[in-house]
């Protein structure tokens, strides 16, 4: 399918960060169905879960996991997106979908963690020997079908190496910055088969980039950059940097991360060899002036709150995007939720995207 990809003169772009709400008849579960229950204990049951799927051999749900990604994305499409994702229909969580693919990680004898300052605690998939990709590249895979449900270019969103070792226990390595080399290694290769694909928006996300500044400065952009080893210039390079997901929807007590985090960020992002940073503000309201910081960078800017259920106003996402563009060029600006839109319902996610597609729309 030959993509159809163009702007109007002054129009700004939207696009989505990356889960959705799943269909109830895809047979996995995944956290957001333990966030819905509002308990957040029932989290370390998922992993497991997902293993014992995987080892059933269900190949015939193939066709159920297609039929998702396509209602998603024509979903996102018809409501005015223009560069959507695949809404991670086929992962139990967006971290250790990419992990199975990889060698040196044990999903059967899970390790107890307590994770994000005292935020998070859940069982973890150890890491018991050294590193290395399977060899099956999952990304390449499915972003084929994916852009075949489309005229639109499809975004596709993989985890970054920080990320993915605060979700696993390390019992091998004792050594961040090798294990951050090492993982950055997996994620390129996964990245440059997307690229023989034709995928020209791949985003890595780095949420812990927000709770671990001194980590992502010490090491944690060089892993970013090593990710993108190779990627050709025609091809956007993305990180998404959130603050977190609470345990469940509404629940104001939830330990986010600072989002000052992105003023001490800002030099180092804006000197990496990428070229869209992901923020949240919706959730945060930012100092806008953050926005002057970043002078070469195209920036994604969160315009929904997905930790909340309340959907915002037309006026207040027009009000804010327009105040935003007092601070940054129309043609470096990317409207799009806070982060992904998983632990909604569907009929939530669909008010919202609406209400900031018609607001982008106005603007």
């Amino acid at each position: 399918m030959k993509l159809r990809f163009y702007m109007k003169k002054n129009k700004l772009l939207t696009t989505t960060i990356g889960s959705f709400p799943k269909p109830k008849y895809i047979p996995i579960r995944d956290w957001f169905d333990s966030a819905r229950d509002q308990s957040g204990m029932n989290c370390p049951k998922v992993t497991s879960d997902q293993t014992n799927y995987l080892l059933s051999n269900k190949t015939n749900d193939e066709h159920l996991f297609r039929k998702a990604i396509s209602e998603v994305i024509r979903l996102q499409v018809e409501l005015g997106i223009d560069i959507p994702t695949d809404g991670e229909m086929r992962r139990e969580n967006y971290i250790h979908y990419h992990c199975r693919h990889l060698n040196g990680f044990d999903f059967h004898k899970l390790e107890h963690r307590v994770l994000r300052d005292g935020a998070y605690e859940t069982n973890l998939p150890a890491i018991r020997s050294k590193i290395s990709h399977s060899g099956n590249f999952y990304s390449a895979q499915e972003f084929s079908f994916n852009q075949s449900v489309t005229d639109k270019p499809v975004k596709f969103t993989i985890p970054g190496p920080l990320t993915i070792m605060d979700t696993s226990a390390d019992c091998f390595y004792n050594d961040r910055i090798k294990l951050n080399y090492d993982l950055a290694e997996t994620v390129n290769k996964e990245i440059l088969a997307l690229v023989e694909k034709g995928c020209k928006f791949i985003q890595i996300d780095e949420p812990l980039f927000a709770r671990q500044v001194n980590d992502a400065e010490t090491f944690g952009f060089e892993g970013i950059e090593r990710c993108f080893h190779k990627v050709p210039k025609d091809v956007k390079k993305i990180i998404h940097i959130c603050c977190g997901y609470p345990d469940h929807l509404d629940d104001e007590n939830y330990k986010k991360a600072d989002p000052k985090c992105y003023i001490h960020l800002s030099k180092s992002l804006e000197l990496l060899q990428i070229d869209q940073v992901s923020l949240e503000d919706a959730h945060c309201c930012n100092d806008l002036s953050l926005l002057e910081l970043f002078t070469n960078k195209t920036i994604i800017w969160g315009a929904l709150d997905v930790s909340r259920s309340r959907v915002e106003t037309k006026d207040e996402v027009v009000n804010r995007i327009s105040k935003v563009l007092e601070h940054i060029d129309r043609e470096r600006l990317v409207i799009s939720p806070d982060c992904g839109l998983g632990l909604l319902d569907t009929s939530i996610a669909m008010k919202k995207l609406k209400i900031m597609c018609e607001s982008v729309s106005i603007i």
